[in-house]
């Protein structure tokens, strides 16, 4: 089986459990396929590095469309960023936590020679969509986790929301979110949203530090369409994609919704509660202890 590589960065503290895997891996029946600026970056932090078995890709256009695993090493950071590389690829993502919270990245080390004979299940996860007429070439229009519109300068912007065409409440905020379930423990529940178990076919509209007292989260179906438009003093606001943004020009409308398109994600621990608890200590009193 091919198993393509990716990562980011990887602290200090944790080369030499990066270097364990990568022993897993020459030592099993897997194709690594890695992804090249990781590649050269790990050759950096450990001279003499060689995978002599290893082929290379460097973006979504020449990842082997045969490969059966791909393994993010790093945070929940570093998953969200391999989420573009699998599109239109049917390749299961399985994170590999080098990071510090990993909640989308659960598995750990230990847990690598079973994904690579296989042996692991998957979670389709709806990805969101967004439609807008200013997409930068190559961006991809798709998110995990959320979309999100928030200013760039020092004025709030004015937002005008629409689902389905109804118009909620206007309101001044320093920007709003677009979250899928999977995103309701992430930017999302920062923000105020609710947490919502990853199963649940809605999506969430969380203002970002609105300037009212009366305004909250929404929860909508995600057969909705959330149409979003704003204004502000200042020429645009930063509209995010997970974690890739782009200028969003004041008086611009971008329209949001739930996609067909899933992404496939492997998780070896996939006991939501218990993540809630253990990893964001959740009723965590010492009281309880």
């Amino acid at each position: 089986m091919k198993v393509a590589i990716f990562g980011r960065t990887i602290y200090d503290s944790s080369l030499e459990r990066l270097l364990d895997l990568l022993g897993i891996i020459e030592k099993s029946d897997a194709e690594p396929v890695f992804y090249g600026p990781f590649y050269s970056y790990l050759q950096q932090k450990c001279p003499g590095l060689c995978m002599e078995e290893a082929s290379f890709f460097s973006s979504s256009e020449d990842l082997p469309q045969d490969t059966g695993l791909l393994l993010s090493l790093g945070g929940d950071g570093t998953f969200l960023s391999s989420v573009p590389l699998v599109r239109g690829k049917k390749i299961p993502v399985a994170g590999i936590n080098f990071g510090r919270l990993g909640f989308l990245t659960t598995s750990g080390v230990e847990k690598v020679s079973a994904l690579l004979r296989g042996e692991f299940k998957t979670e389709k996860r709806p990805l969101l969509k967004m439609d807008y007429s200013g997409t930068p070439e190559g961006f991809y229009p798709y998110a995990l986790n959320e979309f999100s519109i928030q200013r760039k300068g020092p004025a709030v912007l004015e937002l005008n929301i629409k689902v389905n065409g109804a118009p909620i409440p206007r309101y001044m905020a320093d920007g709003v979110l677009i979250a899928s379930a999977t995103g309701s423990t992430a930017y999302s529940m920062s923000a105020g949203g609710p947490i919502v178990m990853p199963g649940c076919r809605v999506l969430i509209i969380v203002p970002v530090a609105p300037h009212n007292l009366n305004i909250r989260p929404l929860v909508v179906s995600d057969t909705s369409t959330i149409e979003v438009s704003f204004s502000t003093r200042y020429k645009d606001a930063a509209l995010s994609a997970d974690n890739r943004s782009f200028s969003f020009p004041d008086g611009a409308t971008a329209k949001f919704s739930s996609s067909q398109t899933c992404l496939e994600l492997v998780s070896a621990d996939n006991d939501f509660i218990q993540a809630l608890s253990q990893k964001l200590y959740w009723g965590a009193d010492w009281r309880n202890a």
